[in-house]
């Protein structure tokens, strides 16, 4: 059908010029561009109201005198109103408190460390027990040449949950997340703090006061304070620091930092225990405080966790979740012209809708073999309008334009990257949300049944009224703890989800997901069989085992004093290599039902004079073994 629209356009145009006309086609029309979606290839319901969409569509714009894939090269340039193959990725995030939108980077060795979409999750999931990233997209423009005397850092600011980690800037996006109508702000003046502030922290991790830092890496004057730390120079070279020695003067060492990320002499991030009160010189990881403030005396000590950061006031006061950014594409509602980004690219962008739900978008480009041929700024206009978006910002694009989403616990890159991998980035846009702690265990298991036990440990501040687990299409309440699914497959793995009902009569899925599978069949052990020649004992294993839970197949047989594994249950055994005779027969071997269990099986027979004797009873009588260790030769 999509190939079958393009032809009928093209014909339209050839002999009617009617290819500026889409009144009937569904395009948003904005910015001198359209939008088309053709095919909604997928959509997903993420927890607590997250939506994800991936869209086959088209667009076309009214620019011209540009490279028309992205890639490079005059010899296909734009066509102003042609439609063109798209593949968009779109996330809605609701505004909400129970939501947030936050940066975060690997800061991991005090450095600013590229690092993929999918590793920045797992750093930001290990430091914040309890949160949960839910999507993500990548985020500012970053210093990837490390030219940078502390390379990689972002351009912009970036700050996650009122950690200021890097304020200085140019362009920036930050998230209110509180659930507000204007939940995002930009194109707003950035100012900071005159000084950076130096926080003190009470053994339960709560700020319990706030102080100025008069000076950076100089001597505090009297009832003056001051931070000292090292830098970087223009070759990556750590320039030690020292602080200034005066008998007047206390001073307060974190000599092993949590952080202390020196972005530049006037940009500095530091978190960490106090553990001295010697002046020394300060390298990689260590800061230090210097005061003739008796206030601040009487705060700090030897065992005392303090911060200290530049904090952003003004218009982002309350954006406490801050990333940097590019061109602003659309501002109180009109598309931004001069945004200066007229060319194709994959492209990420950030924006609001009206209510105050955040839209994320990524469009892959420089891929016009597989549909994907990017954006320019107008296009991008289009797309961002077409979802009720009032205003939206450029993030970095390229090669580093990412969308991930958590689809049934599994963390899954949903666009195609430019690069054919994921990039290294220097930070990301999170999704996150805190679940509720709940214990979910298989309590019972069979072959078409599964149940479980279901505890709620910690409800994280969520109202709960109801748990409920969805499985195989079907969502139960959980009663006392306990819920069954039956009529299931045998040996079959499903996906589980949890939600649970609030005070309001809402139903609100959560992020925590999991897999169980049913059980196998118990194997069956049916007969042994064993056929001499001159030369050889000819052995065989007859069973039945349909779901593979057994080593039956390929297990030991033990006779007398040695051992040989069957192939496909059958062996040839020499008879001078276990002495001509069996005086002694075993079979060992494992199963495991995906209960988690591996038996251990071992049927012996000991009980034979010699050898003929034995053959005897078994040459012409067919013996079973039933139900693995009851039955016995006789």
């Amino acid at each position: 059908m999509r190939r079958f629209n393009l032809v009928i356009l093209a014909i339209l145009t050839v002999f009617f010029g009617l290819l500026t006309v889409y009144a009937e086609d569904g395009a948003t029309e904005f910015a001198g561009a359209r939008f088309l979606v053709e095919e909604i290839i997928e959509e997903n319901e993420l927890p607590y109201g997250v939506k994800h969409t991936k869209i086959d569509g088209f667009t076309s714009t009214s620019l011209s005198g540009y490279d028309a894939d992205g890639l490079g090269g005059r010899a296909d340039l734009v066509v102003p109103g042609k439609y063109y193959d798209q593949i968009v990725n779109i996330l809605e995030v609701p505004s909400s408190e129970g939501v947030r939108i936050t940066s975060w980077a690997n800061l991991n060795g005090h450095r600013w460390t590229l690092t993929t979409v999918r590793g920045l999750i797992a750093d930001y999931e290990s430091k914040h027990p309890g949160w949960k990233v839910i999507a993500a997209i990548n985020g500012d423009f970053f210093d990837i040449g490390g030219a940078g005397n502390l390379p990689y850092q972002t351009n912009g600011t970036h700050a996650s949950f009122g950690e200021y980690y890097k304020t200085t800037t140019g362009r920036q996006v930050g998230f209110t997340n509180d659930g507000r109508v204007d939940s995002l702000i930009g194109n707003e003046k950035v100012e900071r703090t005159q000084y950076m502030k130096l926080a003190v922290y009470n053994d339960d991790g709560e700020i319990i006061s706030e102080f100025d830092i008069d000076k950076i890496n100089d001597a505090p004057g009297t009832g003056e304070t001051a931070i000292y730390f090292a830098l970087y120079d223009s070759d990556h070279n750590l320039i030690p620091a020292s602080p200034y020695i005066e008998s007047h003067l206390s001073y307060y060492v974190v000599e092993d930092a949590e952080l202390a990320l020196p972005n530049n002499a006037n940009d500095f991030y530091g978190r960490g225990v106090i553990t001295s009160r010697v002046p020394q010189e300060l390298g990689a990881g260590q800061f230090a405080i210097v005061t003739d403030d008796e206030e601040i005396k009487e705060a700090l000590d030897v065992g005392v966790r303090i911060r200290c950061q530049f904090e952003l006031i003004g218009a982002y006061a309350d954006a406490k979740d801050i990333t940097g950014c590019g061109a602003t594409i659309i501002s109180n509602g009109a598309a931004n012209m001069a945004a200066g980004m007229a060319n194709r690219a994959p492209r990420t962008v950030i924006g609001r809708k009206a209510d105050g739900e955040i839209v994320m978008m990524v469009i892959d480009g420089r891929n016009s073999g597989n549909g994907m041929y990017g954006a320019d700024h107008t296009e991008l206009a289009a797309i961002m309008h077409s979802y009720g978006c009032v205003e939206a910002y450029n993030l970095d694009g390229g090669g580093s334009s990412t969308m991930i989403i958590r689809r049934e616990g599994v963390l899954e890159v949903m666009n195609t990257p430019s690069d054919g991998r994921e990039r290294t980035d220097s930070n990301c846009l999170l999704v996150v949300a805190r679940d509720p702690e709940i214990d979910v265990q298989a309590a019972d298991l069979s072959e078409d049944a599964l149940t479980f036990s279901v505890e709620l440990i910690n409800d994280s501040g969520h109202d709960i009224e109801t748990l409920y687990v969805e499985l195989n299409g079907e969502l139960k309440e959980v009663k006392d703890g306990v819920v069954t699914f039956a009529g299931l497959a045998r040996d079959t793995e499903y996906a589980y989800r949890l939600f649970y009902r609030d005070g309001g009569g809402n139903l609100n899925r959560i992020i925590f997901a999991g897999r169980q599978k049913t059980l196998k069949r118990m194997p069956e052990l049916i007969k042994l069989e064993i056929v001499e020649d001159s030369e050889y004992f000819a052995i065989t294993v007859t069973y039945d085992d349909p779901d593979k839970a057994s080593t039956i197949d390929s297990c030991y047989l033990y006779i007398n004093d040695k051992h040989a594994s069957f192939t496909n249950g059958a062996m040839k055994v020499k008879k001078s290599a276990v002495g001509y005779r069996i005086d002694y027969l075993a079979i060992k071997y494992f199963y495991n039902l995906n209960d988690g269990q591996n038996i251990y099986v071992e049927k012996d027979w000991p009980e034979f004079e010699h050898y003929r004797d034995f053959w005897a009873k078994i040459q012409y009588i067919p013996y079973y073994i039933n139900d693995y260790v009851d039955a016995v030769f006789k």
